[in-house]
C-alpha cells in the first residue's frame, strides 16, 4: 500500500523540505497531525496557507475532505482537530500568497476560504489534489500545485515595494518605525501598497513579525521576559504584555504552546 510513513509518524506539528519548490515565493511545506482531539491555537503571522484536511483510515487510506485558504490575520485563532486526521499545508511567504492564489489578501483577512470555494479559486489544479487516496499523494499533489501557482505568480511595481520594505522590517526590530529610512516614496504610499500586497495594515504587520520574534527568543528559553522584550524591539515589558495579549491572547509569562513560522535569518 502506497502510504507515507515519515508524515504518519509526525505527532504535531513539522516543516517538510521544500525540495525543488520555489524558495522565494513558498516558505515551507508542513504537516500536522493531532495526537487527541481537541482544538489547536493558531498565531497570526502574516502569512498565508493553502490546507488539505486529510482523513486517514487504520489501513493508511488518506482522502483529501477539504481544501482551505486561510487568509491573513490580526488576532489568534483555533482550529478543531479529529484524531486520524493529517492535515497538510503549503505556507507562502509574506507578499507572496494573493499573487500566488489570485486572491486579494485582504479579501481574506481574518477569514478562511474552504471547500468548493476553494476549488473555483484553483480550478483544475484542485482535482489534482483531491482524487488522491494516500498521504504520499496528497503530498505530492500538494506540492505540484504549490509549483504551478507559483510559477504564475508575477510580481507588480508595488509588489517589489512591498517586498523591500518586508526584508527590511523582518531584519529590524524598530519595525515601521523606521520605514522613513528606507527610501521609498511616501508613508501613504506604503500603507496601500501593503494593504494591497500583504493585506493588513502597516502598523499590525509591524506587531506581528514583532510577536513572532519574540515567541521565538520565549521558546529557546535562554533568556528572561524583559531582555526578550528588548531583543525583539519592545518600548519596555509592559508593552510587550500588551502585544501579547492582543496577539496570541496570552501573557509572556504564561504563553500557549503553538506552531511557530521559521524565523528569516
Amino acid at each position: 500500500m502506497d502510504t507515507n510513513p515519515s508524515i504518519r509518524s509526525i505527532a504535531g506539528y513539522a516543516e517538510l523540505p521544500l525540495d525543488t519548490l520555489d524558495a522565494e515565493k513558498i516558505e515551507a511545506v508542513w504537516c500536522y497531525t493531532p495526537l487527541v482531539e481537541g482544538r489547536q491555537l493558531v498565531l497570526p503571522d502574516g502569512r498565508m496557507d493553502l490546507v488539505v484536511h486529510c482523513a486517514v483510515t487504520p489501513q493508511g487510506i488518506a482522502k483529501p475532505v477539504l481544501l482551505v485558504i486561510a487568509g491573513p490575520t490580526q488576532t489568534p485563532t483555533v482550529v478543531a482537530l479529529r484524531p486520524q486526521t493529517v492535515i497538510l499545508g503549503v505556507r507562502f511567504h509574506i507578499g507572496w500568497g494573493g499573487a500566488c492564489l489570485g486572491i486579494a489578501p485582504s479579501a481574506v483577512l481574518n477569514r478562511t476560504v474552504v471547500g468548493s470555494e476553494v476549488e473555483r479559486c484553483l480550478g483544475l489544479l484542485a482535482r489534482e489534489i483531491l482524487v488522491q487516496n494516500t498521504l504520499l499523494g496528497v503530498e505530492s499533489a500538494l506540492r505540484s500545485v504549490a509549483g504551478a501557482l507559483a510559477s504564475r505568480a508575477r510580481a507588480a511595481p508595488a509588489h517589489g515595494r512591498v517586498l523591500h520594505v518586508l526584508d527590511c522590517m523582518q531584519r529590524d526590530t524598530e519595525g515601521e518605525g523606521v520605514v522613513t529610512s528606507w527610501g521609498l516614496p511616501s508613508a501613504r504610499t506604503l500603507r496601500r501598497d501593503m494593504m494591497a500586497v500583504v493585506g493588513l495594515p502597516l502598523r499590525t504587520l509591524a506587531g506581528i513579525l514583532r510577536f513572532q520574534r519574540a515567541m521565538a527568543l520565549l521558546v529557546t528559553g535562554t533568556a528572561s521576559i524583559g531582555e526578550v522584550a528588548i531583543a525583539a524591539g519592545y518600548a519596555d515589558q509592559s508593552h510587550m504584555t500588551r502585544e501579547f495579549r492582543r496577539f496570541g491572547g496570552f501573557t509572556p509569562a504564561v504563553p500557549t504552546p503553538a506552531p511557530l513560522v521559521r524565523l528569516a535569518p
